[in-house]
């Protein structure tokens, strides 16, 4: 498996990042930034989104501002249970880029269902989070440990933009913290 992204052959994926999360996840405050930035990055890129929602009647839906940024062509999932495998389409590219809540629950889930569809995944440590400090890094620790590429959203930016030239590397540039 190569650790390079093909922007071609990519999509992210923005797992439950509802209005009950957002408010009780530790640092969402600074996560939601960097899933705004993210998304402006797919668009630079032609990446398409995949958002989805775990009960959304009981945790709220996605946060308006998040569903401008993924675009009206996004697709989203809602769900009943933890695992996305049941609503993500079976025909997702082959690099993808995970960002949401809650890092020890349904994006675990999501990472290594993707994992065992045969997807290279990239776990955007810094654009996911729990309520919990301990669920979140025991969770990225478990994940490294079986061989889970866990980055950073401005390294995989960094990645998606290694070929790029202007105008495009400019205004990648700017999105970068």
């Amino acid at each position: 498996m190569s650790w390079r992204i093909d922007g071609r052959k990519a999509a992210i994926v923005v797992v439950d990042v509802q209005e009950r999360l957002v408010a009780a996840v530790s640092g969402a405050g600074e996560i939601l930034p960097r899933i705004d930035r993210l998304l402006e990055i797919g668009k630079l890129f032609s990446i398409r989104v995949h958002l989805t929602e775990l009960v959304p009647q009981k945790l709220g839906s996605i946060p308006s501002s998040l569903l401008r940024g993924a675009g009206e062509e996004a697709g989203r999932y809602a769900r009943n249970m933890l695992s996305t495998r049941s609503v993500l389409p079976k025909d997702l590219p082959q690099y993808l880029l995970i960002a949401g809540m809650e890092t020890h629950a349904a994006v675990r889930q999501t990472v290594y269902d993707l994992r065992e569809r045969g997807h290279a995944v990239y776990l955007l440590a810094d654009a996911v989070g729990s309520r919990n400090a301990v669920d979140h890094e025991v969770a990225l620790e478990e994940m490294r440990q079986d061989r889970i590429v866990v980055t950073t959203m401005e390294a995989a930016a960094c990645e998606l933009g290694a070929e790029a030239v202007e105008p495009i590397l400019g205004k990648l540039l700017s999105h970068l913290s």
